[in-house]
């Protein structure tokens, strides 16, 4: 069977920010300017060819003086920025900028992007267990990897907007834990304000389409499958994925997305807060759009992605039982609490969703024709000038020579970055951070200009966090439920906690639910406060499956539950 290559159109549901690096982000005074409901951020090449003062502005920027840079500018502050974006609220904070493309400066949402999220969907598809991600996925180093045989590719978007975003987060009122609005690092309440602890996104709008492709190399992987001398853990499966055609990739991106969006609108409807309700509405919007084949597939990308999604969401069966965080600075609040939430044209919506669909032939070649139109476009205008000025055969055969020396140069410095790109995202697949991260720095140093590396150099060092914190976490949960189950559970005081920790202990090899832990539950669960011990009977439904239903009601009677 032959590599099977899809064009693909990419269509954003909700505002998605494909961040380009802090060191990219527009700062206040610097960058950008506010004034009239605008920002403007600021072209200083423009300034100066119109005879702005460079001095003058140099001294304005080290001031961040804002009002001096908008007299100094004056009614041209227009013509003199590169973007002018309507401003959603005033802000005092650095703006997070949309990755952009190096040569037509257009959105980019780079196929890393979008491969990190159909890996995190395929990782939940593809587990059967615990394992770690080079357990499912395989290595580089032995050439198992199977993410090299998706391959995915960049696709550019029109324009952006500006988007403000605010932290849903969930505050502790005595013994319960409410929805709430970030407006300061200390402080959450019900109340929803748009300013305060909140940042602008350059964001991609909803219904703006974009186009790309994506390729299932299945040949490559059947030589590998029939000829490679590692062991392929889930063979049958990934065999099956890249020779189906694409729709099978997509519906189990949906399937994953659905079950994420069912625990998000739960989460959000136990932890009710003022406006929430637009954010359920959201999650309904979205998940009225998520198929139940694999025609198009619905997926959570880039910044404000959360920990579910880019987990691949397997850790928790629900929201509210993701437990408390035991150590830090986060000691007693629980884990996974916030969400970044966008405002667009006054409605709350999740970040970051979009829709993929495959193209047609017909649509295929009309995306082509109107992309080598654009690119003429752009040939056409940066030529037009040095035609104009080159009246002279001397000059233009001296200007034709500079430019092909030009351009050699850059292609060789192109291909030298692209190839050091290539082992870098051969490491970062192959979960290599340190190694990616040298070699990223080798490609930052030849193109400074690229903004690829500067993505994967973040990403780099998130997965590192992330591995530490997982095997962290790892060490600790193993160390806690090698207890006896009466120290583990003692003095809990919550009955979900009480069912889900125990439910937890008893799927440790090797533990039994004998009489010591019989007697252990019921005397920890006579502790509950009277309000936890009413709910405990619902809960308990959750370990009919590990202890036998026999007990279950045992417990029942025993705590005159019925």
């Amino acid at each position: 069977m032959e590599d099977t290559r899809y064009p693909v159109e990419l269509e954003v549901l909700t505002p998605l920010a494909v961040g380009a690096g802090n060191d990219n982000e527009w700062v206040r005074g610097i960058d950008f300017v506010q004034k009239g409901g605008k920002v403007y951020v600021i072209d200083i090449k423009r300034a100066a060819d119109a005879g702005v003062s460079i001095d003058a502005l140099t001294s304005l920027f080290l001031k961040s003086d804002e009002e001096g840079i908008i007299r100094l500018l004056g009614s041209h502050i227009g013509n003199l920025s590169k973007y002018v974006f309507d401003a959603p609220v005033r802000t005092d904070n650095n703006i997070k900028t949309f990755l952009r493309t190096q040569f037509y400066n257009r959105p980019l949402v780079a196929g890393s992007s979008l491969k990190g999220s159909i890996r995190s969907a395929l990782f939940n598809y593809l587990r059967t267990n615990e394992e770690k991600n080079e357990e499912v996925f395989g290595t580089m180093k032995d050439g198992t990897d199977f993410m090299r045989f998706i391959r995915v590719g960049d696709i550019e978007l029109p324009d952006t907007i500006l988007v403000n975003t605010k932290i849903f987060n969930l505050q502790k009122d005595g013994r319960e834990w409410l929805g709430g609005w970030k407006h300061r690092s200390t402080y959450t309440d019900d109340n929803y304000i748009p300013n305060g602890f909140n940042t602008l996104y350059e964001c991609v709008a909803p219904k703006v389409r974009g186009y790309g492709n994506i390729s299932l190399a299945s040949a490559a992987y059947q030589l590998l499958d029939m000829f490679g001398k590692a062991r392929i853990q889930y063979a049958a499966k990934k065999r099956e994925l890249l020779n189906e055609p694409i729709s099978k990739l997509f519906q189990i991106i949906n399937e994953v997305t659905r079950a994420y969006l069912i625990k998000e609108k739960e989460f959000f409807m136990q932890y009710p807060a003022e406006r929430s309700d637009e954010v359920i509405d959201n999650i309904n919007y979205l998940q009225s759009l998520t198929p139940s084949d694999g025609s198009s597939c619905i997926l959570k990308m880039a910044a404000g992605v959360g920990f579910h999604s880019i987990t691949g969401d397997w850790q928790f069966d629900d929201y509210d039982q993701t437990g408390l965080w035991e150590k830090g600075k986060d000691v007693g609040k629980k884990k996974y609490k916030s969400r970044k939430i966008a405002e667009y044209k006054g409605m709350l919506q999740l970040m970051g969703f979009v829709r993929l669909r495959p193209l047609t032939t017909a649509e295929a070649h009309d995306v082509e024709t109107k992309r080598q139109q654009h690119h003429q476009d752009f040939v056409d205008a940066a030529m037009a000038p040095i035609r104009v000025q080159e009246t002279e055969r001397q000059k233009r055969e001296a200007a034709e020579q500079q430019r092909r020396l030009a351009e050699q140069e850059i292609e060789r410095k192109q291909q030298e970055y692209q190839c050091l790109m290539q082992q870098a995202h051969q490491c970062f697949d192959g979960h290599q951070w340190e190694q990616a991260i040298s070699l990223l720095n080798q490609a930052a140093s030849l193109w400074p200009k690229g903004r690829e590396h500067s993505e994967l150099i973040e990403q780099c060092s998130q997965e590192m966090a992330l591995e530490a914190n997982r095997q962290l976490e790892a060490n600790q949960s193993a160390e806690k439920f090698s207890k006896p189950l009466s120290e583990v559970i003692k003095g809990n005081k919550s009955a979900g906690n009480l069912v889900g920790t125990t439910s937890k202990w008893l799927k440790v090899e090797g533990h039994l639910f004998g009489q010591s832990e019989y007697d252990a539950f019921i005397s920890t669960a006579r502790q509950l406060p009277k309000k936890e011990l009413s709910k405990l009977k619902s809960k308990l439904s959750g370990l009919v499956g590990l202890i036998g239903q026999e007990t279950v009601d045992k417990i029942i009677n025993d705590l005159e539950l019925a």
